[in-house]
């Protein structure tokens, strides 16, 4: 059976070259963030001038009465804090929610994958950090002073290696979810 150092050399230093590769992957966000929110950008603001024309059309009733009575100020205002006016409104809202309610999700899908992409992006240079060090420690320890690894230190080492590699897991997977999220409400406007 293989001594606890080698048993740490080899382990730590598997886990760093895979924290080099997902730091490859999920390191930089500029390529992965093109590639999973492209579009996203076209659809918000097509739904913005979408809702900005719908609203805009709901009101030019209103509007049009408000410019008719000009000289009467007093009258003018009454009509924005009218019946008619908040008619005006909430039937542009009830028409249009579908669209108002693709918009809010577009944004909080694209928000939320924003923040787990940064998330994953430190997990995986701290774990590239934790993996440098623990592996050049065993390598030094085990190796070139001839120091045998205690079994706590090893379990601590490896206990921290596994909590980072299962964040970045779950982070990976909270990617997928928004980013599945983010093509849904999509497509549906593009």
């Amino acid at each position: 059976m293989p001594d606890l150092g080698t048993i740490s050399v080899t382990f730590h230093a598997a886990v760093f070259v895979g924290a080099i590769a997902a730091w490859y992957k999920y390191g930089d966000r500029t390529d992965l963030t093109d590639k999973s929110l492209k579009g996203t950008k076209e659809a918000l603001d097509g739904l913005r001038a979408y809702l900005g024309r719908a609203l805009a059309e709901a009101v030019r009733p209103t509007v049009e009465r408000v410019v008719a009575n000009m000289p009467f100020s007093e009258a003018a205002l009454e009509e924005l804090h009218g019946e008619a006016f908040q008619d005006d409104v909430s039937s542009f809202v009830i028409s249009d929610i579908g669209e108002m309610l693709s918009y809010r999700m577009l944004v909080h899908a694209r928000n939320r994958w924003s923040a787990w992409s940064r998330r994953i992006s430190w997990t995986v240079f701290v774990l590239v950090l934790i993996e440098a060090v623990c592996t050049c420690y065993f390598v030094i320890a085990t190796w070139a002073l001839n120091r045998p690894t205690s079994l706590p230190v090893l379990l601590a080492t490896f206990i921290v290696s596994v909590v980072a590699f299962g964040f970045c897991i779950l982070c990976a997977g909270m990617m997928l979810h928004y980013h599945d999220k983010i093509s849904l409400y999509r497509d549906k406007v593009l």
